[in-house]
């Protein structure tokens, strides 16, 4: 009985997918690392490694997110509301970091 509700349930998911917003985000990040690459030529391509190790990190928790129900998120919105004011506020008390040597 489980194999058959996941298999309705990947059906459902693939059919109601919308397939646009996927390729604009992979076009976008396609762009963005051709960018970045381009830009970061002359240097050691750190920059470009970390962005790689950025992607492929956050490739599963995309999925992750996409399985979730909406109704879900919908529910726990005000929750997430309110721990980012907590956190946009607690930035107000943070002191400045002077990151100067790393632009030069």
């Amino acid at each position: 009985m489980k194999g058959k509700l996941r298999q309705v349930m990947n059906k459902r998911l693939l059919k109601n997918f919308d397939w646009g917003i996927l390729i604009c985000v992979i076009i976008l990040l396609i762009i963005g690392l051709i960018s970045l690459y381009s830009a970061s030529e002359s240097t050691n391509q750190e920059e470009f490694k970390k962005q790689c190790i950025w992607i492929v990190l956050s490739i599963p928790i995309l999925i992750f997110t996409i399985l979730i129900d909406y109704n879900t998120f919908a529910k726990l919105s005000k929750i997430f509301y309110g721990i980012m004011i907590v956190l946009l506020i607690a930035v107000l008390f943070t002191s400045a970091v002077n990151r100067r040597k790393e632009l030069d």
